[in-house]
């Protein structure tokens, strides 16, 4: 299950276990992952440099038409302090958080991600209504259904069906498969990036169900946004060149569409439903940060 967590949702879950340890708590719930899935810190809790809220899971939150300062008010204020928490001891999961767990990657697929983010773990933590974490966010209004819209509207998606070209620019001699390679969505801003190289344009032609996928990079891909078109991506891109320090890139995605069969009523052979996974990468451009002096002179 954890293959498919992302660098964002693996660290809100060791953020739950220092939140565990601050409520001297010895096992870990829905609670420390809602808290740490909403970027709740405090003096007490271990970490030197907390992640914080994701920039996705903050749109998510916001289309939800509240705040995380007002979700962690609502948890904080149900939790009691523990007495038994010991630093040596192995933390588990409580039934309630694994079944969260479990709900968050079926939110994934459901939605078409190829990964398991904080907002998918948002989702999960919505579905598990017997969780404290599931009681605070319902006395918010806040259910799963209305978190998976929120997902969908702050990920704007293509048509799933629609083949299109897109036409990007590049310095003459460029390869645009070459991995890492840098592309432009028009001709002024490849100019004003390489200012003394002639440009060329050169035409993607998306397949069926392809679309730009935006995220940024520590030691593994995080994405945060699909785009039906190169621009958008390029300028949603830019806004988040510096988060972190990370790299941005923005990369084309196949999907690998996989029907569910099983038996109707009569016993006879029926599509259940089809789940789709991106696990192919066609094209990826890197957006990235400050470029060391060496790196930018080469360009």
């Amino acid at each position: 299950m954890f293959e498919k967590f992302d660098d964002a949702a693996r660290s809100a879950l060791l953020m739950a276990k220092d939140i565990a340890a601050k409520f001297n708590q010895d096992h870990i719930n829905t609670s420390h992952l809602l808290l740490a899935v909403t970027g709740y810190t405090s003096p007490e809790i271990r970490w030197h440099n907390p992640p914080g809220i994701s920039p996705k899971t903050e749109a998510v939150i916001a289309a939800l038409g509240t705040t995380p300062d007002t979700v962690i008010g609502q948890t904080v204020a149900a939790m009691k302090y523990g007495t038994s928490y010991d630093d040596g001891r192995h933390h588990p999961f409580t039934p309630n958080l694994k079944q969260v767990l479990e709900y968050a990657l079926r939110a994934s697929m459901m939605l078409g991600d190829n990964h398991v983010g904080p907002e998918h773990l948002l989702a999960g933590l919505a579905r598990n209504s017997s969780g404290t974490a599931g009681a605070a966010l319902l006395r918010l209004g806040v259910t799963d259904l209305k978190i998976h819209t929120a997902i969908q509207d702050s990920t704007p998606a293509p048509s799933p069906t629609a083949a299109r070209p897109c036409a990007v620019y590049l310095p003459v001699g460029k390869s645009i498969f070459k991995n890492g390679g840098k592309i432009y969505p028009d001709l002024a801003t490849a100019q004003a990036a390489h200012p003394d190289q002639d440009i060329a344009p050169f035409v993607i032609q998306l397949a069926e169900g392809e679309f730009f996928d935006v995220g940024t990079v520590h030691q593994r891909f995080s994405s945060w946004g699909r785009f039906a078109s190169f621009s958008d991506a390029f300028a949603a891109a830019e806004k988040f060149r510096d988060v972190q320090g990370a790299d941005v890139q923005i990369r084309i995605l196949v999907p690998d569409v996989t029907e569910l069969r099983g038996k109707d009523s009569a016993g006879r052979d029926v599509v259940l439903g089809r789940s789709v996974e991106y696990t192919h990468v066609k094209m990826m451009s890197r957006i990235g940060a400050a470029q060391p002096a060496a790196e930018a002179a080469s360009a």
